[in-house]
């Protein structure tokens, strides 16, 4: 819960929502003594009375007086108040119908009158007063009580009843999964209002308030939990085949405690939002039964109730508009707990959240900033850099001047929340590279080198917290700080990308033809099916994939996680791209298939030419990966990264065969050589811990594990400078 509260200090909407639900469920609980006066107090000669609060030298109650009793118009008294008392005596109650009180959270006093003789105390309406001159804040208050109440009590029976029956499903399975899910699907077939209307028909309709608060929860109750069941059991049956909960039916565990110790808390997640959207759902249809007359009826109030009696007709809101106040609230509270949900949907799935500072804390723009944090430099003749010029006449177009991909002093960082304090994760610190046409540049390093937030910042797709500074030019063009519209004439047209987990790239309810489909439509939108169809299908069989058409109408599980890379490639391909980068493609596969996906990128790499099929444009790549040696097999230039930094870069048969830097020796004595055996030598483990990029080392990240380091590798982060063999170095003793 301090995690969530800390997270909800992020989301200033879902904290709003919070505040307002904490508050609402307060003033329920306390109602007696936050109303003013009890739900059925009429003052009879005030019917329709308009709101009165008004602030005159401190809060008053004005008075008013009928001036045509037909319509109900009021017209206000000057300088006639009545003070408001706040804490103050008034209308005697009990409070939870036990404790007798007196004092209100506010009540009127006595008006003295023009003679000085004192008159009865004026009410004081502070949302005004309904047909029988009754108390509209005070009848939303109580009626509060019942709306609030039921929505919470019949979601709590439900989520009972939907982890009972669905956890019994899901883990029996059999006989008993079969009659417990056909008896949910009794209640699923009739619609859930129907039958609703057919249950509370069957009642007895002389029963007090008391009695159809309590049934009408049990109604809702029993309709509300077979699709929540369903789903819980879904989660059950997939969760049950997991290891831990194997080994505890093999230490004899009893199944009620698996399911509550091991199995539920797996799906405390989703319990929770279910929660959530649940309470709204229940009080909009305790409202849809009481505003049709079936729910709860005088003298017992719900905010229902309050709108079949007040709002009737157009005409009687336009006169009294104040009637709809009981509407307001029922709204507010829906979309509290909606909000509330999206947030408690968001903590429970980090994955797709973006975890901001604090929003009532002192607040730094987390977001890329619309202009590049460094302009690039201008060109000679006052050039930019978007507006290079053309070829000259007579020549056939070819490529501008200078590399492909041009990355200077690149820094990514993250502001994100770590318990109480928002925290600096510094992933990338001033990482510089080119990328030729036609060339293969691999990137290796451990996991939070910054390998991939590098790569990534190219077509501008990090996430929203992310803080980016440097230059990315493609072909002399800034791409960072580009707006949006720039940045989609780059992303798959220009710049295709590769992921290291195929089987999370795909919409699982389309099938790969609507996959192929769309991609085309980004850059052709008046592709016709039949093109795309076509497009698609030489695609995959340059990629290796030839099974005809019959691929196209399969979904992402029906094709193997091979398979799923090629698609992927092929996809990268589809609109062109002259960069493609591969983020880890291999991580995921084994090991005969890394080499087939290896070589098939090897292979698109010397076959692809430019677009306009007269200037050959061998694609270029990009290629990250654990693996030094798999990097090396298929890169002629390494770049190696550790911390945010470049440690090492140069040739790759250079760097394999005589590494510099302590860390790419160590990357390369950590790779096992075929043939080797664990009793005659030992595998190389690099000591320590990767570097925090949250608590950055004063010198160099790789310094807590490198056997070389001393005193002067901590004084600061070394300069990268030029080595041998055409190589980059950032290392102050490697050289000596």
């Amino acid at each position: 819960m301090r995690k969530f509260l800390n997270y909800l200090l992020s989301r200033p909407l879902g904290m709003g929502s919070l505040i307002l639900i904490v508050i609402l469920y307060l003033v329920m609980i306390f109602a007696e003594f936050v109303a003013p006066y009890a739900p059925t107090t009429s003052f009879a000669s005030m019917t329709y009375h308009p709101p009165n609060l008004r602030f005159a030298g401190g809060f008053r109650a004005q008075e008013a007086r009928v001036t045509n009793t037909v319509s109900w118009r009021y017209t206000r008294i000057r300088g006639l108040y009545t003070p408001v008392r706040f804490f103050a005596k008034g209308e005697p109650y009990r409070l939870w119908g036990i404790v007798p009180m007196e004092r209100h959270l506010f009540t009127t006093g006595a008006v003295t009158g023009a003679d000085g003789t004192a008159a009865p105390d004026y009410p004081v309406f502070l949302m005004g007063a309904d047909s029988l001159g009754r108390d509209l804040f005070s009848r939303i208050v109580y009626g509060g009580r019942i709306s609030l109440t039921i929505g919470f009590i019949a979601t709590a029976i439900s989520l009972a009843l939907a982890l009972l029956f669905g956890g019994l499903s899901g883990y029996s399975g059999g006989g008993v999964d079969w009659a417990v899910m056909r008896f949910s699907e009794f209640f699923m077939l009739v619609p859930a209002l129907y039958l609703i209307l057919f249950l509370r028909s069957l009642l007895s309709t002389k029963m007090d308030s008391g009695q159809t608060y309590m049934m009408i929860t049990v109604i809702l109750s029993l309709v509300g939990w077979p699709g929540s069941a369903r789903t819980v059991r879904g989660l059950v049956h997939a969760i049950k085949r997991e290891e831990f909960v194997l080994n505890a039916q093999l230490e004899m565990v009893p199944a009620p405690v698996i399911v509550a110790s091991h199995i539920i808390p797996q799906i405390a997640s989703l319990l929770i939002v279910n929660v959530a959207l649940s309470i709204p759902g229940f009080i909009m249809t305790e409202t849809t039964l009481s505003y049709l007359g079936l729910g709860i009826v005088d003298p017992a109030v719900s905010w229902g109730s309050l709108i079949k009696r007040d709002v009737t007709t157009l005409s009687n809101l336009k006169t009294y508009p104040w009637l709809l106040n009981p509407v307001w609230f029922l709204l507010g509270v829906t979309l509290a707990f909606n909000f509330l949900g999206d947030c408690l949907r968001d903590f429970h799935d980090p994955y797709h959240t973006i975890f901001k500072k604090p929003f009532f804390g002192k607040r730094r723009a987390a977001a890329r900033s619309a202009k590049p944090a460094h302009a690039p430099r201008p060109l000679p003749g006052g050039l930019s850099r978007t507006a290079l010029p053309g070829p000259t006449q007579g020549s056939l177009p070819g490529p501008p001047p200078g590399p492909l991909l041009e990355v200077k002093d690149l820094s990514v960082s993250f502001s994100v929340l770590r318990g109480t304090a928002a925290v600096t994760v510094q992933a990338v610190r001033g990482v510089s590279l080119t990328v030729e046409r036609g060339e293969v540049v691999g990137i290796v390093g451990e996991s939070g080198s910054g390998k991939s937030v590098t790569t990534s910042a190219i077509p501008g797709i990090l996430p929203a917290n992310a803080s980016v500074a440097g230059s990315v030019l493609y072909e002399g063009t800034e791409l960072l700080g580009a707006d949006t519209q720039t940045l989609r004439r780059y992303r798959g047209k220009k710049i295709g990308m590769i992921f290291q987990e195929p089987g999370r790239s795909y919409d699982p309810l389309q099938n790969m033809r609507n996959v192929f489909f769309e991609t085309f439509r980004n850059s052709n939108e008046t592709i016709t099916k039949t093109e795309a169809e076509e497009k698609a299908l030489a695609l995959l069989a340059e990629v290796g994939l030839e099974q005809g058409a019959d691929r196209l109408s399969n979904f992402p599980h029906q094709f193997s996680g091979g398979q799923l890379q090629r698609v992927g490639i092929a996809l990268a391909l589809a609109q062109g791209c002259e960069l493609l980068v591969a983020d880890e493609p291999t991580t995921a596969l084994d090991v005969t298939i890394q080499k087939q996906i290896v070589e098939l990128l090897k292979s698109l790499q010397k076959s692809r030419e430019g677009k306009d099929g007269k200037t050959a444009k061998r694609l270029s790549i990009i290629f990250i990966s654990h693996n030094i040696d798999l990097v090396a097999d298929i890169s002629g230039r390494i770049v190696v990264m550790y911390g945010g930094l470049v440690m090492e870069s140069g040739p790759s048969a250079e760097i394999r065969s005589n590494p510099l830097h302590p860390y790419t020796r160590a990357l390369l004595a950590s790779s096992p050589v075929l043939g080797s055996h664990y009793s005659q030598t030992r595998l190389s483990v690099i000591p320590g811990r990767v570097t925090d990029p949250a608590m950055v080392e004063p010198g160099c990240p790789f310094a807590p594990r490198c056997p070389r380091a001393g005193k002067d590798c901590t004084a600061g982060v070394p300069p990268l400078l030029d080595a041998p063999d055409s190589r980059l170095l950032r290392c102050i003793r490697s050289m000596d």
